[in-house]
């Protein structure tokens, strides 16, 4: 399928709900009575479709009593379907493959290229990551976690999931996993990690998509589609600014709060952990968000644990991020010290975790302001809202300042 019939079969609500949302289908049988009672539910209604932003055990909001499963398709978001063919990064010979120009997914060392660079050099990696992430929708960078201190982190994960300080909630994910915020503090707040300099210049020039911001769901779709017919360009998103309004200074439940209603461009997420047990099942194939598109949430991933075929890495198909479907997935068995970039608009889930070990891997977002994403105010714990603040605190302005940058040299051109 290529972008001819992508508007319908979205629209129809392929994969819509995110991590965090529950379908008005899951209440079925759920007595009305209940919801008055408690007068929780018809408060987390959002106006996106029929989603609902559902915050984990713990939170004031979590509907006390819910017979529900997570995610529409009311078995956990476990997928039992047949799965396309699988392409995977799991060795030499296949990474060299990958690392071709005409099929390259990856940059090999990264790393070491980063610390070496400065001025042109540096701007010449910026676009070799760009180029990769805007074809494919993801891009795999090497080398860019020292492995002692990668182990040490995953160490650190383990044992915050066990001993979850006070203040902190675990939050339900697909398929049986599950995630939780982390706090302010080594190893998490390394300046090598959350505010990597290479990973900040290619979020600046990646995430330009502000469609979301003061526009009601009908007006994206409308705008989204526009896009979709008129080609899949990225630079068509520069023509589409915030919109000014209420839904603007004030967006609704479960919708990304990030920045100031005037704004251009990306702010700091949240930096998680999410857990996968060992013998997980396979996930249903899914896309973060839907509205407004791709260019609006990039997502960093940064594994923890070492990854194998079959221990439950990512499987994305490229190019998705633009209505473009090849027909296979890529299971992204990346080389231990990497990190991943992917746009959350692109199609993808986690496969199957045949080991014995559970497996840990950190994600954190950017965004623009306005995407329904289903993370509510204080979604992990208040502790972990204080922790969302410390980072946007010293992450923010270096990314801010490459945003204005950017908007100047558009300004001057």
């Amino acid at each position: 399928m290529r972008r001819g019939s992508a508007c319908l079969l979205l629209f129809l609500g392929l994969a819509w709900p995110k991590r965090n949302s529950q379908s008005l289908v899951a209440w079925h049988g759920f007595p009305e009575r209940h919801w008055k009672a408690h007068g929780r539910v018809p408060a987390l209604r959002s106006f996106y479709g029929d989603s609902v932003p559902v915050p984990p055990p713990g939170h004031p909001d979590y509907p006390v009593g819910a017979e529900v499963q997570p995610f529409a398709n009311q078995n956990g978001g476990v997928d039992d379907t047949i799965a396309p063919p699988r392409l995977y990064m799991s060795h030499s010979c296949t990474w060299e493959v990958f690392a071709q120009p005409s099929l390259g997914l990856g940059l090999k060392e990264t790393g070491m290229v980063q610390r070496q660079a400065s001025g042109p050099e540096k701007q010449q990696l910026v676009d070799q990551v760009l180029a990769v992430l805007r074809k494919n929708g993801f891009a795999v960078l090497e080398g860019m976690v020292p492995a002692d201190e990668q182990l040490a982190m995953e160490a650190a994960a383990i044992r915050h999931f066990e001993g979850l300080p006070k203040g902190y909630f675990t939050s339900p994910l697909r398929a049986d996993r599950s995630q939780v915020h982390v706090p302010y503090e080594e190893p998490w707040s390394a300046e090598w990690l959350v505010p990597n300099d290479l990973v900040l210049r290619v979020t600046a020039r990646y995430v330009i998509n502000n469609m979301a911001c003061g526009r009601s769901e009908e007006e994206q779709q409308a705008a989204w589609c526009q896009w979709v017919t008129q080609g899949s360009d990225m630079d068509w998103f520069y023509a589409v600014p915030p919109q000014q309004g209420p839904l603007a200074t004030e967006p609704p439940h479960g919708c990304t709060c990030v920045g100031k209603a005037e704004e251009l461009g990306p702010w700091l997420g949240r930096v998680m952990i999410t857990k996968t047990p060992k013998q997980s099942p396979l996930m249903t194939r899914h896309r973060d968000i839907i509205l407004p598109g791709p260019f609006a949430q990039l997502t960093i991933g940064v594994p923890l644990t070492p990854l194998v075929a079959n221990n439950g890495p990512l499987a994305l198909r490229p190019g998705s991020h633009v209505m473009d479907s090849p027909g296979y997935e890529v299971v992204t068995n990346i080389p231990h010290g990497s990190i991943m970039l992917y746009d959350s608009f692109v199609d993808h889930r986690a496969v199957e975790h045949h080991g014995m070990e559970d497996r840990y891997v950190l994600y954190y977002e950017f965004e623009t302001r306005g995407i329904f994403t289903g993370y509510v105010d204080g979604h992990f714990g208040a502790e972990a809202s204080k922790s969302e603040h410390d980072f946007r605190e010293v992450v923010d302005p270096v990314l801010r300042r490459y945003v204005a940058e950017l908007q100047e040299q558009r300004v001057t051109a």
